[in-house]
């Protein structure tokens, strides 16, 4: 049966803006989201929330934020970061943006391309947020980033590297397997340390300790990549090396690994824009 869509208009989502951008720090050219609050700025200017995989993330923040604020939060920006063409994960292009520089084998069977981080971070900080900045007041003082899966290990990248231009961080699920651990071995080797406020790194216990049988390879699968150990083994190391640090670890119940794209996203807007 055939549905006929003739008469049909498209979609649009309120407050929302979209254009594409091209980077001299990457090469790439990306595609950014940005939903525009209503009401008027802050004294100190927008809070904004920093979104990865922005077309997957942006839908599900947006309902949230249209929204009048709350007495305890300010109106704020979103500004949610993916790639040409819209699709929800591209997935060669944020291997390539998301992932640190590998020393060794990967662990990732499908990418064929890795290690743009420090580059895509200064995309970020250096381009992008610069352009936004010049159309909507900002406060630099309250900016937040969150990232899903290998977004995720770009959030505890750029919280262990950025030198405080984000000061809230939302790692959901982030894939510290990834190069053998690399950034659970920096850690182990030097005392992370965060310029920040707030870091949240969260986990679903099903991605390492499912409540049923995966099957044989489903759990050899999940034991290499060991999300829950990794997650809180970070959790912990960073919490001893910043005391001043607010962090916090969530091991979510009955959530597997695409469950913290949608938990994390429905309460990153409550970190990003609550009042300190």
């Amino acid at each position: 049966m055939m549905l006929e869509t003739d008469g049909w208009s498209e979609v649009r989502l309120a407050d929302a803006r979209c254009f594409e951008m091209a980077s001299e720090a990457t090469g790439e050219t990306y595609r950014v989201l940005v939903r525009i609050p209503s009401e008027p700025p802050p004294p100190g200017g927008y809070p904004a929330l920093w979104m990865l995989d922005g077309d997957a993330s942006f839908p599900l923040c947006l309902p949230q934020a249209i929204q009048p604020a709350s007495g305890r939060e300010d109106p704020g920006v979103i500004v949610a970061v993916g790639f040409p063409g819209g699709a929800s994960f591209d997935v060669d292009a944020r291997a390539r943006n998301y992932t640190p520089e590998p020393d060794g084998d990967t662990g990732d069977l499908h990418s064929p391309a890795f290690g743009g981080a420090a580059g895509f971070l200064r995309f970020l900080t250096e381009e992008l947020r610069p352009a936004i900045a010049a159309r909507l007041p900002l406060d630099e003082k309250r900016q937040t980033l969150f990232g899903f899966s290998y977004g995720g290990l770009f959030t505890v990248f750029a919280a262990l590297g950025d030198h405080g231009r984000f000061q809230r961080y939302w790692a959901a699920s982030p894939s510290l397997w990834f190069s053998g651990g690399l950034l659970l071995r920096r850690m182990r080797a030097a005392a992370p340390v965060v310029a920040g406020e707030r870091l949240v790194l969260t986990v679903g216990r099903d991605e390492q300790y499912p409540a049923r049988d995966p099957g044989e390879e489903r759990r050899r699968h999940l034991d290499r990549r060991a999300m829950v150990d990794g997650v809180t083994e970070a959790a912990v190391l960073i919490t001893a090396a910043n005391p001043d640090l607010r962090t916090e670890l969530i091991v979510a119940a009955d959530h597997d690994h695409f469950d913290m794209l949608m938990h994390g996203a429905r309460r990153a807007r409550r970190l990003a824009f609550c009042r300190p």
